[in-house]
């Protein structure tokens, strides 16, 4: 007898390709949005450590062109945490479309994985028919043939 053979194979595997890739560039999302996290703490802590070294630089009698310096750093590291967390937002906007598209993937594939099921499960109960009328038969004409023998 043949062996199963699913007709929309190629198509599942297809469908199986599309969702590991999804779940790739969601793994990619995630660790970009986390660089972009970690960015934004080292900016918070710079400038944190900026302040300390303000108030330590103000202690000591210096020029007042170098207290010109600190505001334009603090600024600037203010600018660069909203430039970040504007790209975190469209990162975690990113990130929430793969979801769904993850979602719509798996649900595709697991509607292709039951049909296959679905499929294997009729070509067993076919196969297992075509054996017990097989050996209906066989059993048939061994009687017949016994029945023959006895006249």
């Amino acid at each position: 007898m043949q062996k199963f053979k699913f007709k929309l194979d190629g198509l599942l595997k297809v469908r199986e390709f599309k969702e590991k890739k999804i779940k790739i560039e969601l793994g990619e999302i995630l660790r970009e949005i986390g660089d972009v996290e970690e960015k934004i703490r080292s900016a918070n802590t710079a400038i944190d450590e900026t302040y300390e070294a303000q108030e330590t630089f103000m202690r000591d009698p210096s020029l007042g062109q170098m207290l010109q310096f600190f505001p334009y750093f603090i600024q600037g590291k203010k600018e660069e945490i909203k430039n970040r967390e504007n790209l975190l937002w469209a990162l975690k906007k990113k990130y929430d479309t793969k979801i769904t598209e993850l979602a719509t993937a798996r649900g595709q594939v697991k509607v292709m994985e039951n049909f296959k099921e679905k499929k294997l499960t009729e070509w067993t109960k076919q196969r297992n028919k075509k054996e017990l009328e097989s050996i209906e038969e066989i059993l048939m004409m061994r009687r017949n043939g016994s029945d023959a023998v006895n006249e």
